[in-house]
């Protein structure tokens, strides 16, 4: 028996051809795979007791998630399905931290105080060392390799293989490969913009404006660019060409953090929202087009006001998985069984188009 396999790629959907060849007759099959009717669904909500506010609170790599909550704790969870997520290791840091990413050996975690925290990715993770490197807190980090890069103050940011993209909120709001020690954005201090760079020569390559308020989140990847205003009155997601920064489209939908990854070769992109639902986008020659959609308020049946707010994602291709950390309700609603982090899943329903039948010999 000769089997012949066939893979070619339509926008918006993959078409998968399995030929096989028997003696005197050729039956061919079509299975259609159509990225518009791929959908996102609640696999796990879990309780941590934590506030996870920030739009890099949450990582994961192929064993383990890593989420840091404003009260000042890492979690880290076994990324198993089969067991529940379970939680395998609290570390207590004790003040709020704001951005947690990770590479094959290292965890790095920015926090609220100023410091970069630099751990062991043995087991249990253990702490490397502490860096000091601001007096007014780190706000946003980055990894390219084995560098990485932090925003002092309140700045957002984020950086791709040749620029790295800063928002500055506040004079002093300035970026720092950690390194080298290098400053992005020091002077002049420009506000209501996203400053891009060039990674290497520090160079200003133009900016961005705001998307509508002065704070606003940013995200890096598939080649593009994802501005967000955080909060209740969002504008929305406004995409770029990450590389010469041509305006692509406005997502309209509420939107306060993005993360993408590229699928069977298809870029897709999530939006948590402060509604509490998570969007899916597909890219087709058309720009981003909105697939589906999960209510985690109506799913979880938590639908009292602030219950669930979506302000951090992951999302990395290692699986189907979508990680949403949530700010963990509010004074009233917080507690033991209030959930703050979702694991989600992107899924193809299962589609089969028979094709032709032919008779034929080899």
């Amino acid at each position: 028996m000769v089997t012949r396999y066939l893979l070619r790629c339509l926008s918006p959907a993959l078409v998968l051809t399995f030929g096989i060849v028997f003696i005197g007759a050729t039956f061919t099959f079509s299975q259609t795979v159509d990225v518009s009717s791929q959908q996102i669904s609640l696999v796990a909500s879990l309780s941590l007791p934590g506030s996870f506010v920030t739009p890099q609170a949450v990582y994961a790599d192929s064993e383990r998630i890593y989420v840091g909550s404003f009260q000042g704790d890492i979690f880290i969870l076994e990324r198993d399905r089969q067991s529940g997520f379970p939680l395998i290791q609290t570390i207590v840091i004790g003040a709020p931290l704001s951005a947690v990413r990770g590479d094959k050996d290292k965890l790095y975690v920015a926090s609220r105080n100023g410091k970069l925290y630099v751990f062991d990715k043995t087991w249990p993770v253990q702490l490397s060392r502490t860096l000091v490197l601001s007096n007014y807190g780190l706000s946003s980090m980055e990894l390219v390799g084995k560098e990485v890069y932090v925003a002092k103050g309140q700045g957002a940011l984020t950086a791709t293989d040749s620029m790295v993209y800063l928002a500055e909120l506040n004079p002093g709001d300035f970026a720092v490969e950690v390194g080298s020690m290098r400053s992005y954005g020091e002077t002049p201090f420009v506000a209501g913009a996203t400053l891009v760079f060039d990674r290497q020569t520090q160079r200003l390559l133009g900016t961005l404006p705001s998307p509508g308020r002065s704070f606003f989140n940013i995200h890096a990847g598939e080649d593009f660019l994802f501005l967000t205003s955080p909060g209740c009155c969002s504008a929305g997601v406004y995409v770029y060409d990450a590389r010469d920064l041509r305006a692509i489209q406005v997502l309209s939908r509420p939107t306060n953090t993005v993360a993408s990854v590229r699928r069977r070769g298809i870029p897709l992109a999530v939006g948590g929202s402060e509604g509490g639902s998570v969007d899916l986008y597909a890219f087709d020659k058309a720009g981003y087009q909105f697939i589906d959609s999960i209510d985690l308020p109506a799913a979880t049946g938590f639908t009292g006001s602030e219950d669930i707010e979506i302000r951090a994602l992951w999302i990395d291709g290692i699986d189907n998985m979508v990680f949403a950390a949530s700010s963990w309700g509010n004074d009233r609603s917080r507690g033991a069984m209030l959930p703050s982090l979702f694991v989600l899943e992107i899924r193809q329903p299962p589609s089969k188009s028979w094709g032709r039948f032919a008779l034929g010999s080899n």
